[in-house]
């Protein structure tokens, strides 16, 4: 018997099987493939990714480097996707030998060929059951299978389309066709794109208007490198992207006829004729490996399985969720459905379940208690942190400010799980976060408010501070955002690790350097919030 068995050898199940591993759990990892990872052995279908591999940094802080390395796992050997390829947007060929690299840490807990068929729970402890009849014992069970069914609309016949999940990608197959794509997110454009220099035509259509990541700041909406096919579109090169959503999709000898309603001109539907219609609609969870007794609700349009703030089902204790399927807490906000994101949330999910078998509280460090010490903490915390800066708003720091546990500091948390959590808040509490405010209407070029000084947060990644007290919350501040997001002092930084903005601030009436004059934000909100002279006291 185990005390884990991990479903999916991708990069979520090898992250977990890797970090509980280190705690000494004896864990069992299965993959349904004979080699790790076939998500990414057949996606994304054009093998480029959209995932950044910026290997020069100028930083020499490893964590601070992680914050550009969106792809590599997290790994006391060292093991860097920047080893592999140095280019931008890797290849997913590359992070395929990346992956199978990574493995190789853990070949004695992986088992291949092993295609889970069934999970049950019938006396307390778990049976996952393969296809080939082979069964493994676990007290615990960590899915991390992804996403591995195509979601559809519910659109009349749309049994006729071809899946983006399946389709025969071969470029010369639409030479001289016009080509519909249902769907306006990353597959949709990315398999776009890819036929521009192919065919005659191609329609890109939903009845929901493009979101794109640069005006989001969610990595999972349209990025900019697949929009070359809007440029196609505007400049009127027979491309369209058309708001409309399909009503009726019929054949017509070797032709498609599509039926839509458009909602840009309500109340019209036009029929529209096709050689082919690919449909990039999206994924969704596969339940048919659980018995009916511990088979999770969905949500998000029955994409993704519920489960509470710690990523555990909430009608099953001890089955819980990794990866990509981390995203049900956030969906569609921060990066949990990425592996920039999920590989934080994992390590703070693997305490979760280490926690659970040994009986033990979450682990914390200390934090100062004097005001000078704190603040210098709360800089390199908010300059270093990767976890901080890839999960803006839904990963923070917790340290207790009052009381027996004054100092504990909880640190890359869900702040889902700590602000509902009492023992986690304690009788009074301050927590980090790294968050984005509001673009408005013109994200390229948008007003930086430096709300230490002006009403409204800024837009840019920033840092805030909340004051808890009894679990309430009591005080906010923003600080003001560093072109770096980097807020180190020069003094502080290793050579050439860039340089400290400076900038002149009217309410202050003087030139400063960012990193100083977060330090008196940092220094007015304590004294705010009368925690100033509690610190200097104890």
């Amino acid at each position: 018997m185990f005390d884990i068995c991990i479903v999916g050898a991708g990069p979520a199940g090898l992250q977990a099987a890797y970090l509980l591993r280190k705690k000494g759990l004896n864990v069992c990892l299965l993959e349904r493939g004979a080699g790790v990872s076939g998500f990414f052995r057949r996606f994304p279908r054009h093998r480029n990714f959209i995932s950044i591999n910026k290997v020069h940094t100028g930083l020499a802080d490893e964590g601070a480097q992680m914050r550009y390395d969106w792809n590599s796992l997290i790994n006391d050997e060292g093991l860097k996707v920047g080893d592999m390829t140095t280019r931008y947007f890797p290849k997913a060929d590359d992070y395929v030998r990346y992956l199978e690299q990574f493995a190789e840490l853990l070949d004695d807990c992986i088992v291949y060929d092993a295609h889970v068929s069934r999970i049950a729970k019938p006396d307390g402890t778990f049976v996952v059951q393969t296809e080939d009849g082979r069964s493994f014992q676990a007290g615990h069970v960590i899915v991390s299978a992804g996403v591995t069914k195509p979601w559809l609309p519910e659109v009349e016949g749309i049994e006729l389309t071809e899946n983006y999940m399946e389709f025969d990608a071969t470029q010369s197959r639409f030479d001289n066709k016009r080509v519909l794509i249902l769907g306006k997110g990353n597959a949709a454009f990315e398999s776009a794109q890819k036929m521009l220099e192919h065919a005659a035509a191609i329609h890109v259509m939903s009845p929901n208007p493009i979101k794109f990541a640069w005006d989001t700041h969610f990595v999972g909406h349209v990025r900019a490198v697949n929009v070359q096919f809007m440029d196609t579109y505007q400049l009127k090169s027979q491309n369209a992207v058309v708001d409309a959503a399909p009503v009726r999709i019929e054949k017509d000898g070797d032709e498609f006829v599509v039926t839509a309603r458009m909602t840009a001109a309500e109340g019209h539907e036009i029929v529209l004729r096709y050689d082919h219609v690919i449909c990039c609609t999206g994924f969704r969870f596969d339940t048919g490996i659980f018995d009916p007794a511990i088979r999770p609700a969905l949500q998000h349009f029955d994409k993704f399985p519920v489960m509470s703030a710690k990523w555990e089902c909430e009608e099953t204790p001890n089955l819980w969720f990794a990866g990509t399927l981390m995203q049900s807490r956030d969906f569609k906000k921060t990066m949990s459905g990425f592996v920039h994101g999920f590989r934080y949330n994992i390590a703070a999910l693997t305490e979760f379940i280490a926690g659970r078998i040994n009986g033990t509280d979450y682990p914390v460090a200390m934090a100062p208690t004097q005001g000078t010490a704190l603040t210098d903490l709360i800089i390199e915390r908010i300059s270093l942190s990767p976890a901080l800066f890839l999960q803006p708003g839904f990963l923070g720091d917790v340290i207790h400010m009052s009381g027996p546990t004054a100092g504990r500091h909880y640190r890359d948390v869900p702040m889902q799980w700590a602000t509902q959590d009492r023992d986690v808040l304690g009788p009074e509490a301050l927590t980090i976060t790294l968050e984005f405010g509001n673009f408005g209407e013109t994200p390229t070029h948008v007003k930086r408010a430096h709300s230490a000084f002006e009403g409204d947060p800024d837009p840019f990644i920033h840092p805030v501070l909340r004051h808890y007290r009894a679990g309430a919350l009591v005080g906010t501040m923003h600080l003001s955002d560093h072109l770096d997001s980097d807020w180190r002092r020069a003094e502080d930084k290793a050579p050439g690790e860039g340089t400290v903005t400076a900038m002149t601030f009217a309410d202050l009436g003087e030139t400063l350097p960012i990193p100083e004059v977060v330090r008196q934000q940092i220094a007015s909100f304590l004294e705010a919030q009368g925690l100033s002279e509690r610190l200097a006291a104890e």
